[in-house]
């Protein structure tokens, strides 16, 4: 094209599209290779052990005991948090075992309590079950006496 032909809109924003797309790959590629680098010299470092030398980790060292700390206790509350959990399920456990256990003696006890049973039982010791049936007695009037 010569410079006095007249362009599309269409065409000029293809045009500039397609280069702001070029643009981000060039960027993208270029940035994935500073991060492949970066980050296989900090692994060699700390292979090396050559970081802890280091001015910056030197002046950070409080921090980095701090954090050393904190995992400790994350790790102890976890072991601690797991026992915890062990005793619960073996309590819930043994109090199934110990509601059964319950009930069974209920049942065991409600089926022993009854007339004949205490009667059939008391029978060797000479205490007899009453043919009478038990009568209410009624006071008409309280009359307390002083000694």
């Amino acid at each position: 094209m010569s410079a006095n032909e007249f362009k599309d809109r269409k065409e000029v924003k293809a045009e500039e599209v397609l280069k702001e797309v070029k643009a981000k790959k060039k960027a993208s590629r270029k940035k994935t290779k500073r991060r492949s680098r970066g980050s296989a010299r900090v692994v060699a470092q700390i292979m090396n052990g050559e970081f802890l030398s280091k001015e910056n980790f030197v002046n950070n060292l409080p921090f980095v005991f701090f954090l050393g700390f904190l995992l400790v206790v994350l790790i102890s509350w976890g072991y601690y948090a797991e026992t915890t959990t062990r005793k619960e399920v073996a309590l819930e456990r043994e109090l199934g075992e110990l509601n059964s256990e319950y009930f069974t003696l209920g049942s065991k006890y409600n089926t022993m309590r009854g007339r004949r049973q205490v009667a059939e039982k008391l029978a060797g010791s000479g205490v007899s079950e009453s043919l009478t049936s038990p009568r209410k007695i009624k006071v008409k009037k309280y009359v307390f006496e002083r000694d």
